[in-house]
């Protein structure tokens, strides 16, 4: 099992949640579930969600269309990013909405290690992190629910500056993303 430091607890992962879940996802996010909970992890960057609540709100914005199209959304990041368990690939997705592309994090265990061992060094290299710390010096840590949203987004022409991060619901932060430049197809 992966020990987080900074793994700062939510709430407890649901038992029917993790009944749901646990022969769809890797056994490592079950332990994460089982052990730690929902919450955050690399200095409140990476949150640990529930999969149930997001596959229902965001539906086919996720734009699995590759493989066996199943995109399982198990955390999310404080920039509303998506990161979803996708078995057909072997690994984690990076939906990064506020760039509009995706990008591959590898298998759990090591996209888990990584973050532990890399903190802010790995999270800037595989997930653009950079304005986050910035944001946070500057408007305080996001609630669990909550990320920092380009306000206007880059992809629509704003400067994608942390003067133009703002706090925003996830989920609908997401769902205006999507609607307005479309799922990122992978």
């Amino acid at each position: 099992m992966i020990e987080f430091a900074d793994f700062v607890e939510h709430a407890p992962v649901e038992p029917d949640v993790v009944a749901a879940y646990r022969d769809r996802v890797p056994p490592e996010l079950v332990e994460v579930w089982e052990q730690y909970g929902y919450g955050t992890f690399g200095e409140g960057f990476i949150r640990v969600i529930n999969p149930a609540v997001y596959e229902a709100e965001l539906g086919d914005r996720l734009g699995k269309t590759q493989g066996d199209g199943i995109a399982i959304p198990v955390m999310v990041t404080g920039l509303g990013d998506v990161i979803t368990w996708e078995p057909s690939m072997g690994g984690l997705i990076a939906l990064m909405f506020r760039s509009n592309r995706g990008a591959g994090l590898g298998k759990v265990s090591s996209f888990l290690t990584l973050t532990r061992a890399g903190g802010a060094r790995h999270l800037a290299r595989v997930l653009d992190w950079d304005v986050f710390p910035q944001a946070v010096a500057t408007q305080g840590v996001p609630d669990f629910d909550e990320s920092f949203i380009f306000v206007p987004l880059p992809s629509m022409g704003g400067p994608g500056t942390v003067d133009t991060l703002q706090k925003r619901p996830t989920i609908s932060a997401i769902q205006v993303m999507v609607d307005l430049q479309g799922p990122i197809g992978h």
